[in-house]
């Protein structure tokens, strides 16, 4: 008995050959170097093992990214280039019946109760969304694509169809055998950093472990793969600008001998290489380890910053301050090295030592020597009620008194971050604590509140009219 089919499949009488030439695939292959960018964009240095070419060979170098930029594509080592051409016309169903439309071709049908199958000769009219229209014998008939039981019979493969992209190159000729150098850019290749941090109970130290995904959707496999990771913001001008600013970042990533460990200073960027080739088959997303550091020092505060306006206002605040973690990128807190931008996800032991996830935050990009700060959530144990407590119009502005109470239901101290951002030019006539100018229109004030304390803070203030 026959095998019966459901929905649409494409069967294909004896195809026509591909074109004839020298053709070279993965198996070739020398070594592979992948630089993943964070924008949806790779660049890829492939060298492949060459015979020696005839002068206006055709080569078909299979086994390339489906998204290849293709004027990006450079090749050394195999002759002077004459003409090249990126074939990404892949064989599908709807590829085919586009092909076949005002062509002939067959349907097949079996019948699911004898089993036998029946074929009629057609001419395809047109095809569109899940309808094929035919001419069958003098009449004009609609064919659901999706139908069960309906098959389609191409009588060849079209000219150029195939079930890969390919390049199809020409050139002058070698003489010799040789290892040919392919670099291009192609989309769908990425990466994203993201933290795992951990902090201890006294909030004073965190161990910082940095997992890189990479991701590949360019519907081909690198495999024993060399990975670099460029970290930075990549600038991808207009089109039109676009091949001769992208060559120059080819000729800076294209370098395969880089150490891996501590990332590399590239230009205006970080350049990471992951300490053992790898496979990054197509769609796949795989996570590797790339940056881990065990007791970072680190300070925890709570910050609330809240606006001053030159108007009266009878309103009582109630608020909960936001939770800051901050470190400093420097050996004397166990790092010192570029951290790449991305998410941390911070987690700490309860009294059981089981961890529990308490917030994230974003990593920028951070050089060695500057400070990372990590707003996480707010406080649920620290209080603040702030309310105006004096307001008057002077000649050349207005004055004005405010006054905040903080609460800490908490065993332990805690220090709060107070930030007053004033809409015009200000002067504070008086303050109960010390205070400092953390910029042109801020002040801030930095409270110790001791556990179940309380501690009051007033100042007054002139805005002045511009």
């Amino acid at each position: 008995m026959q095998k019966l089919f459901t929905g649409v499949v494409t069967v294909l009488a004896p195809a026509l050959s591909l074109a004839a030439g020298i053709s070279i695939d993965a198996s070739q292959q020398q070594s592979l170097t992948v630089t993943l960018y964070n924008n949806d964009l790779g660049l890829v240095r492939d060298i492949r093992q060459l015979p020696s070419i005839p002068a206006g060979e055709s080569l078909s170098i299979k086994d390339v990214s489906h998204q290849m930029m293709s004027e990006t594509l450079r090749l050394e080592n195999a002759g002077e280039v004459l003409e090249q051409n990126l074939n990404t016309n892949l064989i599908s169903t709807h590829a085919l019946l586009q092909h076949y439309i005002g062509k002939d071709l067959q349907l097949a049908r079996t019948n699911l109760a004898t089993g036998q199958e029946s074929r009629i000769s057609a001419r395809l009219l047109s095809y569109e969304g899940q309808t094929a229209t035919i001419s069958n014998a003098g009449a004009i008939e609609s064919v659901p694509v999706n139908s069960n039981g309906w098959r389609f019979i191409f009588p060849s493969l079209p000219a150029g169809m195939q079930s890969k992209p390919s390049l199809e190159i020409t050139t002058q000729g070698s003489k010799a055998n040789s290892e040919a150098i392919l670099t291009y850019l192609t989309r769908g290749l990425s990466w994203q950093m993201d933290y795992a941090m951990t902090l201890n109970q006294q909030g004073n130290q965190l161990s910082l472990d940095g997992l890189a995904t990479l991701n590949n959707q360019t519907g081909v496999d690198f495999n024993n793969s060399k990975i670099l990771l460029m970290a930075g913001q990549i600038n991808q001008p207009p089109s039109n600008h676009r091949f001769k600013q992208e060559r120059g970042m080819m000729a800076m990533a294209m370098s395969d001998g880089m150490d891996s460990g501590q990332p590399q200073q590239l230009q205006d960027y970080q350049l990471y290489k992951l300490p053992q080739t790898t496979n990054l088959q197509t769609g796949q997303t795989k996570q590797v380890n790339l940056i881990s550091s065990d007791q970072v020092k680190t300070e925890k505060t709570y910050r609330y910053r809240f606006p001053v306006y030159p108007g009266l206002d009878h309103n009582e605040y109630q608020e909960k301050p936001n939770i800051e973690l901050s470190f400093k990128n420097s050996a004397s807190s166990n790092l010192g090295f570029p951290l790449p931008a991305g998410n941390a996800r911070v987690f700490s032991p309860d009294n059981d030592a089981q961890l529990q996830f308490i917030g994230s935050a974003r990593v920028e990009h951070t050089a060695a020597g500057e400070t990372v700060r990590l707003p996480i959530g707010k406080a649920f144990d620290i209080s603040i009620k702030r309310q105006q407590s004096d307001f008057e119009k002077i000649f050349n502005g207005h004055k004005m008194a405010q006054k905040l109470e903080i609460r800490n239901s908490r065993n332990t101290a805690a220090k709060v971050k107070l930030n007053a951002d004033f809409s015009q030019d200000w002067k504070i006539e008086s303050s109960s604590h010390t205070y400092t100018k953390s910029a042109a229109g801020q002040a801030q004030w930095i409270i110790d509140i001791p556990a179940k304390g309380l501690e009051t803070v007033n100042f007054s203030v002139q805005l002045m009219q511009p």
